[in-house]
C-alpha cells in the first residue's frame, strides 16, 4: 500500500492549485493588459508566473523521487 507523506501531499496539492490557476476560467480575470509588470501585459505574466511555479514543483518532486517506491529488500537486487 502507498503511503502519502506530507511532501508528497504538498507537491500534489501545489500541483492542482497551480493547474487549476492556469487552465481555469479565473484566467479571465488576469485577461487584461493593464496593469503592465515589466512592460509585459498582465495575462502573459500571471501564466508565466504560474508556469515558473509548476516547473519548480517539478523540479522538487524530481529531487525527492516522488514517484519512486521506498526501497526495500524485496525490491532490491544483487549485481554480480
Amino acid at each position: 500500500m502507498k503511503y502519502l507523506t506530507p511532501l508528497k501531499l504538498s507537491i500534489y496539492g501545489g500541483m492542482l492549485l497551480s493547474f487549476f490557476m492556469l487552465e481555469s476560467p479565473l484566467i479571465m480575470l488576469a485577461n487584461r493588459i493593464e496593469p503592465m509588470v515589466m512592460g509585459l501585459p498582465f495575462l502573459l505574466v500571471w501564466n508565466l508566473f504560474w508556469w515558473f511555479v509548476l516547473t519548480a514543483l517539478f523540479l522538487v518532486a524530481y529531487f525527492t523521487n516522488w514517484g519512486s517506491p521506498e526501497p526495500t529488500t524485496a525490491h532490491a537486487t544483487k549485481q554480480p
